[in-house]
């Protein structure tokens, strides 16, 4: 292991080893990654995948469109697949202020150019077959969508590996089982990086520590405002009418997302998984994530998820004949 870099990265999931892959290709290939078990063993490994384009903020718009773009180029040029499927995201409304927030991201997504259209009920039945417009009283009508063609959902760990890849390359190293167990500043104004592995001098630290972000804090005297909290998807059994319709010629559905109802859907392997956002869910791990956690998961908690699944249920009455094959509930970080 070399003992002197420009760039250190500490934190081995996409996040980091992203970092660790842009500045090779910016040119800065004196660049390492150190992560203290095995690449994408935080949240990366468990995450869905989603590529939600949709966002309100300019500077974070143009990041995901160029994530977006990254990704459809990376398999070419890395030779390694990251299983991107440009499914498009379909986002419902069922109110009038629901609308109104999607014209008004119209504007964003205009100026920073990401493909969109503002889509009926009819188009919106059109896309999505298996889908109920609704107009009961448990079921609110479908008075538009907003639609991105572009969009999808990916696997996290195949783009760790793509990005590992390309990274490597271009010059970066990575030590995994390589622990940053103490930091301090040398009389230069480097910074001396304290591992199992002994000791490195680093000009530059970027830490992407995710679920550990306040452990990595605390050696740099920083009290990072971000904790772990579960998050729950549930992974459903093969859907006879999925199958169905896509014997019959149909393509793979769009992302779906139904957001008065906070809850996301999307195949997988001609099931489903549908991922509820829950409000007050469980912060975890506020001294510290246990040595011990690593790649382990929470129990599954469905009583907290019945009002995500049966309101998508009613949306997409395919579910109701699925079986719940798993309910994969990890830490993510938040602010």
């Amino acid at each position: 292991m070399k003992t002197h870099f420009r760039v250190v990265v500490i934190g081995g999931g996409v996040v980091g080893v992203s970092t660790l892959y842009h500045l090779a290709k910016k040119g800065c290939t004196d660049v390492a990654l150190l992560e203290r078990t095995e690449l994408t063993a935080g949240s990366t490994w468990h995450a869905a995948g989603l590529l939600p384009l949709f966002n309100m903020s300019y500077t974070v718009g143009q990041l995901h469109k160029y994530s977006v773009d990254l990704y459809k180029r990376l398999p070419q040029e890395t030779g390694q697949d990251v299983s991107f499927h440009v499914t498009g995201n379909l986002r419902l409304a069922t109110c009038k202020d629901r609308m109104d927030e999607y014209y008004k991201y119209c504007g964003t997504a205009n100026t920073i150019g990401v493909p969109f259209e503002v889509i009926g009920p009819s188009q919106v039945k059109q896309l999505w077959p298996l889908l109920e417009l609704g107009g009961g009283a448990d079921t609110p009508a479908i008075i538009g969508a907003l639609h991105h063609p572009d969009d999808g959902h990916i696997a996290p760990a195949d783009l760790t590996m793509a990005l590992r890849k390309g990274a490597r390359s271009s010059g970066a190293e990575i030590y995994e089982h390589t622990e940053a167990l103490a930091v301090e500043r040398t009389p230069a104004g480097e910074w001396k990086v304290h591992t199992n592995h002994g000791d490195i001098i680093a000009e530059h630290l970027v830490c992407a520590t995710g679920n550990y972000a306040r452990q990595t804090g605390r050696l740099f005297g920083l009290n990072v405002p971000a904790i772990p909290v579960e998050h729950q998807y549930i992974v459903y059994e093969e859907s006879p009418e999925l199958k169905a319709y896509r014997s019959a010629g149909g393509r793979e559905l769009a992302v779906l997302r139904e957001s008065d109802k906070s809850y996301y859907l999307r195949e997988e392997r001609m099931g489903w998984i549908l991922g509820p956002y829950e409000q007050g869910a469980p912060a975890r791990f506020a001294d510290g994530v246990p040595d011990w956690f690593g790649r382990s998961l929470f129990p599954g908690d469905l009583d907290r998820l019945l009002p995500h699944v049966e309101a998508a249920a009613r949306r997409v009455p395919a579910l109701e004949n699925c079986g719940i094959k798993d309910i994969v509930n990890g830490p993510i970080s938040y602010t």
